[in-house]
């Protein structure tokens, strides 16, 4: 055996022993602390992590916003396309105040619907603003989400426990998922994030 066979099988052993003994790559991401599933199963459906990203105040981490859906996306279009369900997720590391966010919702309806829709919106809207005047922050560790379910449209859940009715107008997801992923969201590159692009 010449020694560029024998190197090239040491070589080819090496190799072989260094992919035997790399761990399985985790599906679990850690944000500031908090641990982003790949992907997760909700209404018989699975959906993979499209982004994950962390929003600050200052330099302080508040929350970890995450987004799935069946398929991949890179715009909201993109993403209010793809059939199925899909969620966002927020989980607070400190004490999150609702009341920015609301006024980004409010705001993202706006730019969303005309005024023709605003007012069939008007029942949902009064809707998610008792919700968040009842949860006026979020405390840390509490996680929200926001689903949406084809058949009975958006849904809130708070620490798991469903908050509300279901909102069927599809208006309000988009404007929902707007305060992230919009062309004002709350945090550029979060939204970046959230789209894939990072």
């Amino acid at each position: 055996m010449t020694f560029t066979s024998k190197l090239s099988t040491l070589l080819l052993v090496a190799s072989t022993t260094m992919l035997l003994t790399v761990p399985a790559l985790s599906a679990t991401l850690d944000i500031g602390g908090v641990k982003v599933e790949d992907s997760l199963a909700i209404y018989n459906n699975t959906l993979l992590l499209n982004g994950a990203g962390l929003i600050a105040n200052g330099k302080t981490p508040m929350y970890v916003a995450q987004i799935y859906a069946k398929q991949k996306f890179k715009t909201l279009d993109e993403l209010f396309a793809i059939p199925g369900p899909k969620r966002l997720v927020l989980t607070a590391i400190k004490e999150v105040d609702t009341g920015p966010i609301v006024k980004m919702f409010n705001r993202s309806v706006d730019e969303i619907a005309g005024k023709s829709d605003r007012a069939k919106l008007i029942p949902g809207l009064m809707s998610i603003g008792e919700l968040f005047k009842a949860n006026r922050v979020l405390k840390p560790g509490e996680v929200m989400t926001l689903d949406w379910v084809p058949i009975s449209g958006m849904v809130i859940y708070l620490g798991g426990k469903l908050q509300g009715q279901p909102y069927r107008e599809a208006e309000l997801f988009k404007a929902a998922m707007g305060v992230w992923m919009g062309d004002q969201p709350v945090d550029a590159k979060v939204k970046e994030a959230l789209l894939g692009h990072i």
